[in-house]
């Protein structure tokens, strides 16, 4: 049975070092805001949803929280939700700061106390596009749209995030990059899921009760 894998904070550092790893940090944001590690993503405990939360492969999974208790358990969620290789910092923050590595402090004026953006891990699909196919292969978007036959105009309006990720887009860039034939709109899906969930989520949980079977 799989478990939460401990990582000392200097085995996380070289991980980080060396681009290894995504880093998650389930603290609050008022936590956050006051000291944080570089290039933390957060994502707190209280609005953490596993089995939205999206499969990030070729790197391993850290979780880190002030004292290894909530990042632990964030763990075992994602494990019950079909995730592996998931770690967490033992000792959590404290022992970060304990083992002298760097952290990231924001002083602002008093008053001026603001909650950090959150962080998306799910790119729309036009960034993945983008970033991962035509910026290696050195493809014009243009030539891509003649390609595939769609028009350059929406072709770029997916790129820049004007546009959303269609099936039939997804099926012709399927096609064109020997991807899965649903793989576009997945993260199209995954996309507008975590943005929903940062939106609204909060709402739903404490407006909706889950049924329950009787007997």
């Amino acid at each position: 049975m799989s478990t939460v894998i401990p990582a000392s904070p200097v085995e996380i550092s070289d991980w980080l070092e060396e681009d290894k790893i995504v880093l998650v940090d389930v603290r609050e944001p008022s936590e956050y805001e006051v000291e944080h590690i570089t290039g933390a993503l957060l994502l707190p405990l209280s609005s953490f949803e596993a089995d939205l939360f999206p499969s990030l492969p070729g790197k391993r999974l850290v979780l880190h929280c002030a004292v290894g208790k909530r990042s632990e358990a964030a763990g075992k969620m994602l494990l019950n939700e079909g995730h592996d290789d998931v770690a967490h910092m033992t000792g959590g923050m404290d022992a970060w700061k304990a083992a002298g590595l760097p952290t990231e402090v924001q002083l602002l004026p008093p008053g001026e106390e603001k909650t950090p953006e959150p962080v998306f891990l799910c790119p729309p699909p036009g960034t993945v596009l983008r970033e991962e196919y035509l910026e290696p292969l050195n493809i014009p978007a243009g030539d891509l749209a003649s390609a595939i036959g769609m028009l350059e105009g929406r072709l770029k309006g997916l790129i820049d995030g004007s546009e959303k990720m269609t099936v039939e887009m997804s099926m012709r860039l399927a096609r064109y990059f020997s991807t899965a034939a649903d793989f576009w709109i997945r993260l199209q899906v995954e996309h507008d899921m975590e943005r929903a969930r940062h939106a609204i989520g909060d709402d739903i949980r404490r407006s909706i009760t889950p049924r329950t079977q009787a007997g």
